[in-house]
């Protein structure tokens, strides 16, 4: 009967191990599970990361080159004034590059665009700000197509008159302006997108901008998303509406 008792004893003390070792597999399981979709995860959205860098880098320098373009037009135009002989005022040759410009501006643009859309899973937290810079570059190229048709009825004569000269410089530099307002935002959506993703990596963080001026606000302070999403639908029902 001992004898009967101590086997029975160790046979559930068998059990018990067994079933423990079982649980503890099952654990180590789970943990294995979890620790390789993190990494997987992790992966994904480095690759996203650099991906739609590369994209906001080309979409940054497509930007930055129609701002120096619109920058330096008014101080062109006068050299034109003090030196018709060597600074001729070519018309055709300024429409073509404005044009020139904006066909590379708008393939980078489609290119960030599907870009960010080909990784949408791992950056759908900031379809937002993407959002946000896509209307504010489609509004620049408003304007910019409004300045293209008071340029096309322009002529030397014209700009000579200083009246004339003011209002197209004022023209120039709030294109200009605006533009160089785009590429800082695009900064702080790369900024964004390297905190928030790689912050855990690297255990530290890249400092967002800080204005000098109060009124020139970053990117995060602009795009608040309910706004956004707001102003997305007020502009679609306009899209609608003009179809």
């Amino acid at each position: 009967m001992s004898d009967f008792i101590d086997n029975l004893v160790i046979f559930f003390g068998w059990i018990i191990i067994l079933v423990i070792a079982l649980i503890q597999l099952k654990e180590n399981r789970e943990d294995n599970q979890i620790a390789q979709k993190e990494e997987i995860r992790r992966s994904l959205e480095i690759d996203a990361f650099k991906e739609t860098n590369k994209a906001r880098y080309e979409l940054s320098n497509s930007i930055g080159s129609m701002h120096v373009l619109f920058l330096l037009l008014p101080s062109d135009l006068l050299l034109c004034f003090k030196n018709p002989k060597a600074n001729k005022f070519d018309k055709n040759n300024i429409t073509l590059k404005i044009r020139l410009q904006i066909d590379n501006l708008l393939k980078s643009l489609e290119n960030f665009i599907v870009t960010i859309e080909n990784n949408e899973i791992a950056l759908i937290g900031y379809h937002h700000y993407r959002l946000f810079l896509t209307f504010r570059i489609k509004d620049i190229m408003k304007k910019i197509d409004g300045f293209q048709s008071y340029f096309g009825h322009l002529t030397i004569d014209n700009l000579s008159v200083e009246e004339d000269f003011l209002y197209f410089k004022e023209y120039c530099n709030n294109i200009s302006g605006n533009l160089l307002n785009i590429n800082v935002w695009l900064h702080d959506y790369r900024i964004e997108l390297m905190n928030s993703i790689l912050k855990d990596v690297f255990e530290k963080k890249v400092p967002n901008r800080k204005a000098r001026d109060p009124k020139y606000k970053t990117l995060m302070e602009l795009a608040i998303k309910e706004k956004v999403e707001k102003e997305s639908i007020k502009r679609e029902k306009i899209r609608l509406k003009r179809n």
